[in-house]
């Protein structure tokens, strides 16, 4: 999951924070956030990892929620995600009063807590307004209870004691049978 949030992180901040075609690449930098899903719908403290980013620099750390149909964790295609994404406009999805303005390190790393409210389709976002990088993390919303995997199967014990069962009483049938024969 982690691998796929990563991934979509470069391609939301591409869309959110990029200014329209220009000369320069866009450095795409990798955010994570702590913890990685929220259990329900609400306001939640988050602590963002990047990494990636252009050393020495400040950039724009905010949440934005795309205008996407509503994603759902495990459901969800990574197409799906991605055009959630693409679809975020920074100006208008993006909430800039709860943004934090955040310094790079030398080696292109920052940590960052923010606290605000997470909903659906919610994309934690950083990048510099002049589009030279970039970088996002979906957060989806995942109820603990039903991330617990399903009890499927059966217990290989008494799969095995039962196969014993039957054997024992095969066996029995059978020297019962062969006595009723000699005599």
């Amino acid at each position: 999951m982690k691998k796929l949030l990563t991934m979509l992180a470069a391609i939301v901040m591409v869309a959110a924070f990029t200014a329209p075609a220009g000369a320069q690449d866009t450095v795409t930098g990798t955010v994570e956030a702590d913890p990685a899903t929220v259990p329900a719908a609400g306001e939640h403290t988050l602590t963002a990892n990047g990494s990636g980013f252009i050393p020495d620099t400040t950039i724009l750390l905010g949440a934005c929620t795309s205008p996407a149909d509503t994603l759902v964790p495990g459901v969800s295609s990574v197409e799906e995600i991605t055009e959630a994404a693409l679809a975020i406009d920074a100006l208008v999805d993006c909430d800039l009063a709860t943004a934090l303005n955040i310094e790079v390190d030398g080696d292109g790393n920052f940590s960052a807590e923010w606290t605000g409210e997470v909903g659906d389709n919610f994309f934690f976002s950083g990048g510099a307004l002049d589009g030279s990088q970039a970088g996002a993390v979906w957060v989806p919303i995942v109820d603990p209870a039903a991330a617990e995997l399903a009890v499927t199967g059966a217990e290989s014990w008494m799969i095995a004691l039962f196969g014993v069962a039957l054997l024992a009483v095969g066996a029995l049938s059978l020297r019962g049978a062969r006595r009723m024969d000699i005599a």
